[in-house]
């Protein structure tokens, strides 16, 4: 079926130029009309888990269409104008969908497409179309800025495609291919509407129709409704000239037109920069806010512990001593594995790994909301306990002998935890203790424990 299309419509525009007028009318809506068919079998052949980019894509075509017949069998060349924007904004929504499925919502990318393609597209209207066009009627004048601008931001949404794709989709290119002879073709009738250069750019619309009916019959464009990698977004010097010449460049170029006396389109200066300069404010706004939460990350990682996600030993310090500036009691606890290094030694650093984030994890539930478990270093935990004191020490070290009691199931065996556990004090009497102070303390109890457990191991807790 894709081979019999090809050469039927290969057929049909070679021989375009040389079909008197009548034929050639009758060749340009059986070229574009077809297109739908092969779009349609595609959207039913393909497993897609979302359908809504084809069927807007369908939608588009059909209102295109209808925008062909208009012009060619009535004549109504302003109605048939108002169907392309239409068709030309669902064919923008189409792709969008596409690429902010690709992209995990590559809003920034999307940002970016939006700016180049207004500002591309503002050149291009003001320099190129504006001074031939500006006898026509102001619908028809309005209909073509909306459409070079429309399919100027589908090709640029496209190109953010390519650049995230991360694999060959040949269905991507034929939608490229089929935008850029589009555009293409809009630009040389706006230019010229008579003669072989625009019948060449009607040839170029039939080559564009055919590149979407191609494009639906491809077997690899299901792999643009599959979820795609989230591209880099990083405020780069080079981003930010980018960013500063899109913003510059239509007033620059309109002022440069104003002061050689060369007619500027007003409106498009006023509507280009009150529509790009917010894009721009955005785009900046984005990407300092990934900016400040890849900060926000760095200090979380500066003050956790990679392995078990707990606290480490810095942030330990620093919260205790904030605690040792209020009033009240609390009690630290100092727990270190015994026989861990015969554990890792035996079975893998892996599978050591594994046993200390048990042990994070049944510490962790073990404590309040309030309360601080941390990793103080190798197999060495602390528990801080806020608001507490000597009546609890008790209590508290019994719920942490009862979590570590079970055994680990690590895969290749199942390991008791023995542990060595020092307990100290701070009564709300006590305001001149220091951070480091308490910390020793409770590190020479857990090793008087630890002296203790040798002849009977186990879950052993001795209080400073």
């Amino acid at each position: 079926m894709r081979r019999a299309y090809l050469l039927v419509s290969v057929g049909l525009i070679a021989a375009y130029p040389l079909l008197p007028s009548g034929a050639r009318t009758a060749a340009l809506l059986v070229v574009t009309c077809s297109a739908v068919p092969p779009v349609l079998v595609g959207l039913r052949r393909a497993r897609l888990v979302d359908r809504r980019p084809w069927r807007l894509l369908l939608g588009a075509l059909v209102v295109l269409n209808l925008g062909n017949l208009t012009r060619q069998l009535t004549g109504l060349t302003l109605a048939g104008r108002l169907f392309d924007a239409v068709g030309n904004a669902l064919m923008l929504v189409a792709v969008l969908a596409v690429v902010v499925r690709r992209g995990r919502n590559d809003v920034g990318g999307l940002i970016d497409t939006i700016i180049v393609s207004a500002t591309l597209g503002g050149l291009l209207w003001d320099v190129v179309l504006l001074p031939r066009i500006a006898e026509e009627h102001p619908a028809a004048e309005a209909s073509t800025f909306a459409t070079v601008f429309v399919l100027a931001g589908v090709l640029g949404a496209l190109v953010r495609l390519l650049q995230t794709a991360g694999e060959p989709i040949p269905a991507l290119w034929l939608l490229v291919g089929a935008l850029a002879l589009s555009l293409t073709g809009n630009v040389i009738l706006e230019l010229r509407d008579t003669g072989p250069v625009a019948v060449g750019a009607e040839m170029m619309f039939m080559a564009a129709y055919v590149a979407l009916g191609l494009f639906g019959l491809d077997g690899s464009a299901h792999r643009l409704a599959r979820l795609g990698h989230a591209p880099d977004d990083t405020l780069t010097g080079g981003r930010l000239a980018f960013l500063g010449g899109a913003l510059a460049a239509l007033p620059l170029v309109g002022g440069g037109r104003q002061l050689l006396g060369q007619p500027v389109d007003g409106l498009l200066l006023v509507a280009g920069a009150a529509a790009i300069t917010p894009l721009v404010m955005w785009r900046i706004g984005r990407l300092s806010a990934q900016r400040a939460r890849a900060e926000q990350a760095l200090r979380y990682q500066a003050a956790h512990d990679p392995l078990t996600g707990l606290p480490n030993r810095r942030e330990f310090v620093a919260q205790l001593r904030a605690e040792l500036r209020r009033p009240g009691g609390l009690v630290i606890l100092f727990c270190d594995l015994d026989g861990f290094k015969a554990v890792n030694d035996r079975l893998g650093h892996p599978i050591g790994d594994r046993l200390l984030v048990e042990v994070a994890r049944r510490l962790g539930g073990c404590v309040r909301a309030g309360d601080l478990v941390s990793r103080f270093g190798g197999d060495e935990f602390l528990v801080l306990f806020r608001d507490a004191g000597r009546a609890d020490v008790e209590r508290l070290s019994a719920r942490i002998v009862r979590a570590l009691r079970d055994p680990v199931d690590l895969g290749v065996e199942s390991v008791p935890v023995w542990a060595s556990i020092g307990a100290v004090i701070r009564t709300g009497a006590e305001f001149d203790v220091a951070a480091e102070d308490l910390i020793r303390r409770a590190d020479e109890a857990m090793y008087a424990a630890k002296l203790d457990s040798e002849s009977t191991p186990g879950v052993r807790v001795v209080s400073a």
